[in-house]
């Protein structure tokens, strides 16, 4: 069972140049690094794209991300591109340089997106990140060993760069199987260059399926290898489409603000119903385990994702174990992560990036246009018409981001809703959120949302022995002014094993025939589900959202391989069928 992180870089200085003391090797060509890796890596892609069109994009996958100079210098040279034409930029590490090493040394240097790379730089949690370093340029960070991270991949690659450590001193990154997962990864007539120009490399290339030649090297080094995979390369399209997003709660921003980070239009439509986005104060906190499984790890990435967030405020928040049994569990949970990220206290834990989020407060930093209707019917095309028969919108794709219109959603997501109360109280100097029997958040504007009672039922209206039991269990754990309460209800849609269910929707009949969800590969086209997150939509419909995006548009996925199996709408179906008796 992998661990939530990967071993960070141990790094020699010698005269101004970085040494890895792993594999004894150094980063970069001595006194030169940024003219050999330019010549080396970001030359050759410029020649293989030349000027590609508008609404397009390019997508590089790097092995050895180190410092980031490969990804800054094409970056850089991004600039010379159409504004809407995207690179989407790939990088695999297996020992992340630490972020205070990083900002030290980067900002000797003068590159465009530096800060950027910085200030959403993630601690070394195993697993992929989504880093938007300009508009138009989305580095997807990979922490992992590079078979776990290629064979997890969900892209289709135009260059890579291989950068790793010499072949001599790091043996597995250099392997036939290793290049074989390049090559199902590579789009026709791709291309790879390499530093390196060692027989086995060059061999291994060939035998994956490449076509390697040799060129001139760089500095002393005589000769270096580059490959192309087969085909003739042609740029790919990039959101030449109309996109309709169905729920305007958290899910359905979230997805406004993805495509809206990438310049495209989309068709908001919410029934205008106020449902549990509506409640001004919600959790940011990752739902951790000791054992680092998927769900875990997600919910790990989505929690940092979720950082720079409009909206999102980083208070901390205490975790007061209900039972001794549960304070152990969050004593233990503690125990696995460094005191800064997650701290043990003797009642519980003290998650220091935990916090809350404002979805009032998203909305109006993305001030989106909501067309406020119900929709009855969707039908590919695809067409939304309301109870009148009326169409009220048209789209290339649609987003299902809604778990209020249930009744779009088919029974094999096997979905359910949940009743939620909260209440609005007078506070004081609460700087921080606590979670236990109920949740406090902090103080704002004189007041505290307090949450949540929890019932599987499909009815929002206000009940008074909620609002009893939410004070009664509050004064517990802080002073409270009831003189003015404010209850709030809203359904949740809860999937049966209370994840989400993200991704393209299947051809129902084809799930019929298949033993594995990675065995599903025929989709309704244009469909994708955004929805059941239950109590954590605040801290994963971001990511959700993101890597629904970059599925529609063809993008590196932002959530990889196994994640999707997790979360896929098929899941259920296949579960059931394959359960015994």
């Amino acid at each position: 069972m992998p661990s939530y992180f990967v071993d960070p870089a141990r790094i020699t200085w010698e005269d101004g140049n970085p040494v890895s003391d792993l594999y004894q090797d150094i980063y970069w060509h001595r006194g030169s690094p940024l003219r050999e890796k330019t010549r080396v890596f970001v030359e050759p892609l410029l020649s293989l794209i030349g000027k590609p069109g508008t609404r397009s994009q390019v997508t590089v996958c790097e092995l050895g991300f180190g410092f980031g100079l490969n990804c800054l210098l094409t970056a850089d040279a991004w600039k010379e591109m159409p504004s809407d034409c995207q690179l989407n930029f790939v990088a695999i590490e297996k020992h992340p340089v630490d972020l205070d090493v990083l900002r030290h040394f980067l900002g000797g240097l003068t590159f465009r997106h530096s800060d950027a790379l910085i200030n959403a730089y993630p601690p070394p949690f195993r697993g992929q990140h989504v880093i938007w370093l300009a508009p138009n340029i989305r580095l997807l960070l990979i922490f992992d060993e590079v078979a776990q991270a290629l064979g997890n991949l969900d892209a289709r690659v135009d260059c890579w760069y291989l950068d790793g450590f010499a072949p001599a001193r790091n043996e597995s990154m250099w392997q036939e199987h290793l290049y074989r997962k390049m090559y199902a990864r590579s789009r026709p007539g791709a291309r790879l260059t390499t530093y390196s120009a060692a027989g086995a490399v060059r061999r291994g290339l060939d035998a994956a399926g490449f076509t390697t030649e040799k060129s001139p090297g760089f500095g002393r080094k005589k000769e270096m290898l580059s490959a192309s995979a087969p085909g003739t390369w042609q740029v790919a399209e990039h959101g030449r489409e109309s996109t309709a997003i169905i729920g305007a709660g958290l899910a359905g921003l979230f997805c406004y603000e993805a495509l809206r980070n990438r310049h495209l239009d989309c068709t908001l439509i919410d029934r205008g119903t106020a449902g549990p986005s509506s409640i001004p104060q919600l959790t940011v906190l990752p739902q951790l385990a000791r054992a680092a499984e998927t769900r875990y790890r997600f919910s790990l990435a989505a929690s940092q994702f979720m950082r720079n967030a409009p909206g999102y405020h980083e208070t901390g928040l205490h975790w007061i174990g209900r039972t001794d049994s549960e304070t152990r569990r969050l004593q233990d949970i503690a125990g696995l992560f460094p005191d800064h990220l997650i701290e043990g206290r003797p009642d519980g834990a003290w998650y220091c990036r935990a916090g809350w989020l404002s979805c009032a407060e998203l909305a109006d930093r993305l001030q989106p246009e909501i067309k406020e209707t119900g929709v009855a019917l969707v039908s590919p095309g695809w067409h939304g018409l309301n109870d009148q028969g009326k169409q009220v919108f048209k789209a290339d794709h649609l987003i299902l981001a809604t778990g209020h219109h249930r009744s779009l959603l088919p029974d094999q997501l096997m979905i359910r809703a949940i009743r939620g109360q909260a209440i609005e109280v007078g506070t004081s100097g609460i700087d921080h959120v606590i979670n236990s029997l109920v949740t406090i958040f902090p103080t704002t504007n004189g007041r505290s949302i307090i949450s949540g009672t929890y019932e599987p039922i499909d009815d929002d209206r206000v009940r008074d022995e909620d609002t009893r039991v939410l004070i009664d269990t509050a004064k517990n754990y802080a002073a409270l002014n009831t003189d003015s309460v404010t209850p709030w209800t809203g359904i949740r849609a809860v999937s049966r094993d209370r994840l989400p269910v993200i991704g393209p929707v299947p051809d129902w009949s084809a799930v019929q025939e298949a033993n594995r969800v990675s065995a599903v590969r025929t989709f309704q086209p244009g469909l994708h589900y955004c929805t059941a997150f239950a109590s954590r939509g605040a801290t994963h419909a971001r990511l959700c959202a993101e890597h629904t995006v970059s599925k529609l548009l063809g993008e590196p996925a932002a959530l990889g391989l196994e994640e999707q199996s997790l979360l896929s709408p098929a899941r259920f179906t296949i579960r059931d069928r394959n359960a015994p008796g």
